[in-house]
C-alpha cells in the first residue's frame, strides 16, 4: 500500500506562493505580449478563427493545465484531490451554473452600460469581432463553440484557478483564500488588456464571481462546466438577435 503524501504546513505555504505566482505571471504574461504589441491593430478575418482557436486549445493546454500538473507533481505527486473535488448532485449543479451564468450576464451587460451612459465605452476588439462574425448561427456555437470553450477556457484556466484557490483552502486560512481570490481575479482581467478597460472590469468581476462561487462549492468540475457555459452564452446571446443570411 502506497504511503500517502502530506506536505508540511511550510511546504504547502510555499506550494501556495508558487502556484499563485505562476498564475499570475501567465496572465502577466499575455498582457505584457499585447501591450508592448505592434500600435496598429490588425484586422482578423472570420477565416481566420479556426487557427485562432486550434492555437488558442494548444497554448492553454500546455500552460495552465501543462504547468499545473508539473507543480502539482512537484509538490504533490500527482494529488489531484488538491483541487477540493466534492460529490455533488447534478441537479443542484445544474441549478447553481444557471443562476450564476446569469447573474454574469446581467452584471457584464450591466457594466457595460455604465461605460455606455459615460460615454467611455469601448469598439470591439478585432479578434471578439471575429469570432462574433464566425460564431454566426446558434448551431454552430452549441456545436463548436462548446467543446472549443471547454478545452480553450473551461478545462486549462479552472484547473490552475482552482489549484491556487484549493491550496488556501488546504491551509485553513481565510486571509489566504481571499488574496488568492483577489489576486487571480486581478490577473484574470489583466490577461484580457486586449480587449480595453471595460473588458478588464467586467472580466475581474467575473473572476470574482467564478472564484467566489469555487470557494463555497469546491468542486472543480462545477467550475469547469460554469465557465465553459458563460462563454458559450456569451457568444450565443449576440446570434438570437442576428438575421441570418
Amino acid at each position: 500500500m502506497l504511503r500517502k503524501h502530506r506536505p508540511s504546513r511550510a511546504v504547502a505555504l510555499v506550494e501556495y506562493i508558487v502556484v499563485l505566482l505562476v498564475y499570475i505571471a501567465i496572465y502577466a504574461g499575455m498582457a505584457a505580449l499585447e501591450f508592448f504589441g505592434p500600435a496598429e491593430e490588425t484586422e482578423v478575418l472570420s477565416s481566420d478563427v479556426p487557427r485562432i482557436l486550434a492555437v488558442t486549445i494548444g497554448i492553454n493546454l500546455a500552460i495552465f493545465l501543462g504547468l499545473g500538473l508539473v507543480l502539482m507533481l512537484i509538490f504533490n505527486r500527482f494529488q489531484i484531490v488538491q483541487l477540493s473535488f466534492r460529490e455533488q448532485g447534478v441537479l443542484i449543479s445544474v441549478m447553481w451554473i444557471a443562476i450564476v451564468v446569469l447573474l454574469l450576464v446581467l452584471l457584464v451587460n450591466g457594466i457595460h452600460s455604465v461605460f455606455q451612459a459615460s460615454g467611455n465605452a469601448q469598439q470591439v476588439d478585432p479578434i471578439v469581432k471575429a469570432l462574433q462574425g464566425y460564431f454566426r448561427s446558434p448551431w454552430l456555437v452549441l456545436v463548436v463553440g462548446a467543446p472549443v470553450m471547454f478545452l480553450a477556457a473551461g478545462l486549462p484556466e479552472e484547473f490552475l484557478r482552482c489549484y491556487v484557490i484549493g491550496n488556501g483552502i488546504r491551509l485553513k486560512s481565510t486571509g489566504l483564500v481571499y488574496l488568492a481570490v483577489l489576486l487571480t481575479s486581478a490577473a484574470f482581467a489583466a490577461g484580457h488588456y486586449y480587449q480595453g478597460v471595460e473588458a478588464m472590469v467586467a472580466l475581474f468581476a467575473v473572476g470574482l464571481v467564478f472564484s467566489i462561487v469555487y470557494v463555497i462549492r469546491q468542486s472543480f468540475w462545477t467550475m469547469v462546466f460554469l465557465h465553459t457555459i458563460y462563454n458559450v452564452v456569451a457568444l450565443l446571446l449576440p446570434t438570437l438577435g442576428a438575421k441570418q443570411p
